[in-house]
């Protein structure tokens, strides 16, 4: 899946309040809604976050943060710390703004979000654990689709 990515510095494109000193955003919006297109970009942007590991891996590096926003159908990914606060330079956000437009017509909300984070969940540690660049870093990767306090293992 070829997504366009376009470079925002300080500032998360899709989140106007998140504001990072140093931050590089590396952000696509990607209008797919069928499962398998779906896949495929967020299989892209994993592949794009993990082309970044050797710049955001240092000392303090703890986690590979797969942060999935319910809200806005939002991938975000990035390397933090220990307390997963300290985020790396380097972050991949993808939106997925039509599949959010089509979760909104839905009847379900809920249900249908939540299925969605499911299957967002699987894709990415089926991707994680079977990547052999990924593997060369002694990252534990997390998921969540709230507050990274409950975040879960991948």
């Amino acid at each position: 899946m070829s997504l366009s990515w376009s470079l925002s510095e300080n500032l998360n494109p899709f989140v106007p309040e998140e504001k990072g000193e140093g931050l590089c955003f590396h952000a696509a919006q990607s209008s797919v809604v069928d499962d398998v297109a779906v896949k495929d970009a967020i299989e892209a942007a994993l592949e794009r976050a993990i082309g970044y590991l050797d710049a955001n891996v240092k000392n303090e590096s703890l986690y590979f943060m797969v942060e999935w926003a319910l809200p806005s159908s939002t991938l975000r990914l990035a390397v933090t710390d220990e307390r997963k606060c300290q985020d790396s330079s380097e972050v991949v956000s993808c939106r997925f703004s039509e599949l959010n437009q089509q979760l909104h017509q839905g009847g379900d909300l809920q249900a249908e979000a939540q299925a969605l984070s499911d299957k967002v969940k699987f894709w990415a540690k089926d991707y994680l654990s079977t990547n052999t660049e990924f593997m060369n870093y002694s990252l534990v990767a997390l998921y969540t689709d709230g507050t990274r306090a409950e975040a879960k293992l991948l």
